[in-house]
């Protein structure tokens, strides 16, 4: 009779472990931002790559000589992770690949990628239609794009 409530205790115990929701949420390694427009004359496609200190941004021209062009700032751990907070991994990850027709009659594309404890998955979407998911984010990058505006 006394194992009786050990025996009930030990259960709820156990019980109250297995009821623990484990957080699913992946560690935000890099963000990457760009956008292209396929028919245009100049610098056509623009990226970003932000990761713990340093934001890199190049631009590269549409034709037979690309030109590259590279710029980099330094970024504090509090401004990425202000970017990192911006987006649900949870919910980023089940974003498919492509949304809408991006860059179809030269509508432009944007996309946002994440590298997810070491795994890189790219969102690309309509240019200036970012999917309710990456609203908050595609805003922040867009202004961070901007920055870069004078990058020669």
């Amino acid at each position: 009779m006394k194992t009786t409530p050990l025996f009930i205790c030990l259960i709820i115990i156990a019980l109250s472990f297995n009821s623990c929701e484990k957080d699913k949420s992946k560690r935000i390694e890099e963000i990457g931002y760009g956008t292209s427009f396929g028919m245009c004359v100049g610098y056509c496609l623009n990226e970003l790559s932000i990761s713990t200190d340093e934001v890199v941004f190049s631009k590269t021209k549409n034709g037979d000589k690309p030109e590259p062009k590279t710029c980099k700032e330094e970024i504090t751990p509090a401004e990425v992770d202000a970017l990192k907070k911006l987006v649900n991994t949870s919910e980023f990850v089940k974003l498919p690949k492509v949304i809408g027709c991006p860059d179809c009659a030269d509508g432009g594309a944007e996309w946002v990628s994440l590298r997810l404890d070491g795994d890189l998955k790219t969102v690309k979407f309509d240019y200036g239609k970012a999917p309710n998911e990456l609203k908050a984010l595609v805003t922040k990058l867009r202004a961070l794009k901007e920055e870069f505006k004078d990058c020669n």
